[in-house]
């Protein structure tokens, strides 16, 4: 279990990793006014904070926020509405580093490799509704955020995209261990 989620502040802007081990889940978005060293920040927070700023974010109606970085605070989230900052403590002393360097080739291997779909894939539903909670912009079409997928065979991770920046990685079920599981009934 990857006990944090790693936070990237940089001039190209924000980009917030975390993983649970079976899904992999990446967004970016552009800084205004960054202020900090030109080759960036990286910070690591625990998974209650995470979401203390996921919340925090989400209630700032003005969508504004300024995010500062200080020595002893960690990450601090100042809403735009003036509403209570949200702080986060720096938690990279936690930080399993080879995880994050996987997570990084994942993302780049996956990216560079050829389409090629299989017949059949199976996953676990609870993984795939974690995607659910991606917030996106709704489409021209009007129907809202949807998950493309980019499937290179039945065993291996596949990207997920929603929205211009959320990627995500999810693994497939061994369909021959699953078949073991439920019986030859439960699959296609």
């Amino acid at each position: 279990m990857v006990k944090t989620a790693r936070i990237e502040l940089g001039p190209a802007g924000l980009r917030v990793t975390g993983t649970d081990g079976y899904a992999v889940g990446q967004d970016t978005a552009p800084l205004e006014d960054y202020e900090g060293p030109p080759e960036g920040v990286t910070l690591h927070v625990d998974r209650v904070a995470l979401a203390d700023l996921d919340t925090a974010g989400r209630k700032d109606k003005k969508g504004f926020g300024r995010l500062e970085i200080r020595p002893g605070d960690g990450l601090i989230f100042r809403p735009a509405n003036n509403d209570v900052p949200t702080t986060a403590q720096d938690a990279s002393a936690q930080v399993d580093e080879p995880v994050w360097e996987m997570i990084d080739s994942l993302f780049t291997r996956l990216e560079g490799r050829p389409l090629a779909l299989p017949e059949l894939v199976a996953f676990d539903p609870a993984l795939l509704a974690r995607f659910s909670k991606v917030k996106a912009p709704k489409g021209k079409d009007g129907l809202g955020r949807a998950l493309d997928m980019c499937v290179f065979n039945a065993k291996e991770p596949i990207l997920c995209k929603i929205g211009p920046t959320f990627r995500g990685v999810i693994m497939p079920i061994d369909r021959d261990v699953h078949e073991e599981n439920v019986g030859p009934d439960g699959l296609w």
